[in-house]
Formats: C-alpha cells, structure tokens, sequence
C-alpha cells in the first residue's frame, strides 16, 4: 500500500510548512481515481469546491462543499472526485488526529477559505496568520461531530439545524425528529457544542453570509434576506456583534 503526500497526483497546490502543520490548497481533477493508499501524517480536509467519494475500512462517506475530513496518520483510504473535481485546504500534523470523520461545518469552511487566501497572497505575516488559521480549523474539527458510543441524536439535531440554518425548526419539532424531550435536548446540546439551539443557528446564518461575502459579490440587502435576518440593519448589527466588523469592511479584507 503506498504511503503519499497530500499534494501527490493533484492538478494544482500551494502549500507552506510552519511551526508543527504542513499547511495546502490542492486541486484534483475531474473522475480522478487515487487508489488505496495512505499519508504520513494526520490530515484535516475541507472540501471548499467539488466532490469526492472517501472510502474507509468502516466507513464511506461522499463528501460534497463545506464537508469536514478527518483522519489519523497511516489510514488507509480510497478517493473518487467527481465529475468537476474538487478542491480542498488540507492541513496536515504529526499528532492530534485521532479518529476518521467526515461531516458538514460551516465556520471551518470559512476558515478553509481564509487559509486558501493567504496561500494565494502571501507577505511576510502569511505563516504567522496561516499558523492561527490551522489551529482554529484543527479545534473546529475536534469539536465537531459527535462522539463515538455517545448520543447520536445529537449530531442528528445538529444536521438539522445545518439543513434548515436560514429557517431554523424549532427546538420541539427537532426533539420530535430525535426522539426526545426539548428540554432535554436544549441541555444535551448545549453540554455536547457550548451553544444554544438559536445561538448555533444564528451563527451558522452569519458564517453562511460571510462565506458568501468571500465568494461572491451579492448584495448585503439580498444576503441579509437569505440569512433569514429582518432587514440590512439587522443583519449588520448581528454581523458586527459576531466577526468585530462590519460585513463591506468584511468583504474587504478578505478579497
């Protein structure tokens, strides 16, 4: 079985060493194949465009934009790109990996999507802020799905809560669909993310916008809409409150 790197077999990289984390953005083809092979190194991946079908020893996922991989080093593991390929921020770390997952977050797409642009455009601050980026993409990940032999039901609401984000159900209609009482639920999701049901949701609408501040360049009426927010004014304040800048100076910064 081969042992590759990250970059191995890929149309396009850019990639930067710093501190403990090798760092990059690769690019695969479109109905590339890699076959069964293995890196040395522990990996988090962030799908931030495309397709591409993981196939583990116990478990295969097809894991589409904003979808989160993880493995630790030395999993063996297939990869099928889609029909347009894909592209994806890997950051890669000798230790701290421990178990393979694949699930959907939006703030680490958001990270993912700061990282590709300090590859992009670098100056002499790009392994400093690289550096800050991986860390937060690193605990974004060991936060994110729910542990194994614990309550599944909970990464369930979760799902939930990521498919409707812009019309969010309520806490009674998603404890229907888990199965179990809202105050229960409240409880348990709060202990599992350090969050509300609403405070998750109202996040996940405000990390939706500023991906699509970085982007694209849609209107702040028509983002503020589509967030699920009352009005412009509204969805700035909230905004503000959340990233500690308005969403033009936002835009700004990170194009």
């Amino acid at each position: 079985m081969a042992a590759i790197s990250v970059a191995e077999g890929t149309s396009g990289s850019a990639e930067l060493s710093i501190a403990r984390f090798r760092v990059s953005e690769v690019a695969f083809a479109g109905e590339r194949r890699l076959p069964r092979h293995e890196h040395p190194y522990g990996c988090v991946a962030v799908i931030v465009d495309g397709v591409v079908e993981k196939r583990f020893a116990h478990l295969r996922s097809v894991a589409v934009t904003g979808t989160v991989v993880t493995m630790p080093p030395e999993e063996p593991h297939e990869d099928l790109f889609g029909r347009d390929g894909a592209r994806i921020v890997v950051v890669e770390v000798a230790d701290g990996v421990e178990a393979v997952s694949c699930f959907r977050d939006r703030h680490a797409t958001l990270l993912s999507l700061q990282i590709a642009r300090e590859l992009a455009r670098r100056d002499a601050f790009t392994p400093l802020a690289v550096e800050g980026l991986a860390l937060e993409l690193l605990a974004a990940a060991a936060r994110g799905p729910a542990p194994p032999g614990g309550q599944p039901w909970l990464e369930t609401a979760r799902e939930l809560l990521h498919e409707g984000f812009r019309d969010p159900p309520s806490a009674g209609a998603i404890a229907a669909q888990v199965g179990v009482h809202p105050a229960h639920l409240a409880r348990a999701f709060r202990a599992r993310y350090g969050e509300s049901l609403g405070g998750y949701a109202r996040r996940l609408r405000l990390e939706w916008a500023a991906e699509q501040l970085v982007r694209t360049d849609l209107p702040l009426a028509w983002l503020a809409c589509h967030a699920g927010f009352v009005d412009q004014s509204h969805f700035t304040r909230a905004f503000r409150r959340h990233f500690g800048v308005a969403p033009g100076r936002y835009r700004a910064a990170h194009r």
